[in-house]
């Protein structure tokens, strides 16, 4: 194996690793700076082995992982009966919460935006603590979502650096 697909399979793991630990610690743009690092092992093997359809697909999932981190925790507080004030709550609970107790706050903000933000609209605690849930729920998902993006970027990145 030649020197400079070790060095990018290296480049290329390490940027995955941080990718991950930014989906962990939401103080890092984790998925696209993973995107960004793979590229950079593919400019490492020479473009015309990685491709232009790998770059294309790194992008690709570099822009689905920001939109399905911007939409989860909106889409799961709609699902648990949230209206417009819990989800805008939600939104904005998780980047208080970020910026509050970092890096883990994005998760309890959201709970507590929604609930909040619903409880001024006028809802019952019951209905209000339903939507705060949803909200956690869907940032949670954003969360899980956002690592099979990271694996399926590996399983998408890997073949094209070692040539296979």
């Amino acid at each position: 194996m030649a020197w400079t697909t070790v060095a990018a399979v290296v480049v290329a793991s390490l940027g995955l690793l941080v990718g991950l630990a930014g989906v962990a610690l939401p103080v890092l743009p984790g998925v696209p700076l993973a995107g960004a690092v793979v590229l950079a092992a593919g400019w490492i093997v020479g473009f015309e082995r990685f491709g232009l359809d790998g770059v294309i697909g790194v992008v690709v999932l570099v822009v689905l992982a920001q939109v399905v981190d911007f939409a989860a925790g909106a889409i799961g507080a709609r699902r648990y009966g949230a209206r417009r004030a819990g989800v805008w709550g939600g939104i904005v609970g998780s980047l208080v919460g970020l910026v509050v107790l970092p890096p883990w706050g994005v998760f309890p903000g959201a709970l507590g935006g929604a609930v909040l933000f619903e409880l001024l609209a006028g809802r019952e605690p019951s209905e209000a603590w339903r939507a705060g849930v949803g909200a956690f729920v869907g940032t949670l998902g954003g969360v899980l979502a956002k690592v099979a993006i990271l694996v399926a970027m590996a399983v998408f990145v890997f073949p094209r650096l070692v040539g296979g």
